[in-house]
């Protein structure tokens, strides 16, 4: 639950791996959210220090390139989690895990693994391209519809997928050019 600066959640005991608890918890690892671990009966409490950034779900994503921004981001820090021995499929990605800096434009997630036995990293990418793609009012959505094809579809790295973003928000950008020189002119 999110409150204030702290996001906590209660997790299954046993559903983050020890190496995984002392990587997430040692500040190497910044990619991810602070957090701490509180051992209780058949669990745990997982503690995020969320200081100076809000959860997604708590902001209205209105325009496509903003959206494709925090995609890429997302995209990256997965990308890298790898580096940490961290399985980027099974970080949960939703609009409560992935939190915004405003300031700063920085993106985080807050680990938390994905509850079920087989881990699906394109349909979790899948589904977290869909609630950002709730609340846009742009004429640029089919961009996150074809970055979602991309993953769902093809065997892309991560990485791969990351350019492909990149060229969409450009390809956004060139657009919003021309249609400003039309204008202008």
């Amino acid at each position: 639950m999110w409150n204030d600066r702290e996001y906590s959640i209660r997790l299954e005991e046993n559903s983050v791996l020890d190496y995984e608890k002392i990587i997430l918890t040692s500040g190497e690892c910044s990619l991810f959210m602070p957090m701490g671990f509180i051992s209780a009966d058949n669990g745990e409490t997982v503690c995020y220090d969320c200081s100076g950034f809000i959860p997604l779900s708590r902001y209205q994503i209105e325009r496509t390139d903003d959206a494709l921004y925090i995609l890429e981001n997302t995209l990256l820090i997965l990308g890298k989690a790898v580096e940490y021995l961290l399985d980027p499929a099974k970080v949960t990605l939703s609009t409560d895990t992935v939190f915004y800096n405003k300031d700063t434009g920085e993106v985080k997630i807050a680990y938390v693994p994905l509850s079920g036995g087989n881990p699906n990293l394109k349909k979790n990418i899948v589904g977290f391209i869909g609630q950002l793609k709730a609340d846009i009012c742009d004429c640029y959505s089919e961009y996150l519809t074809e970055a979602a094809k991309c993953i769902y579809y093809y065997n892309y790295h991560i990485l791969d997928i990351v350019n492909k973003v990149g060229l969409y928000r450009r390809e956004i950008y060139r657009r919003n050019s021309d249609n400003q020189s039309t204008k202008d002119a």
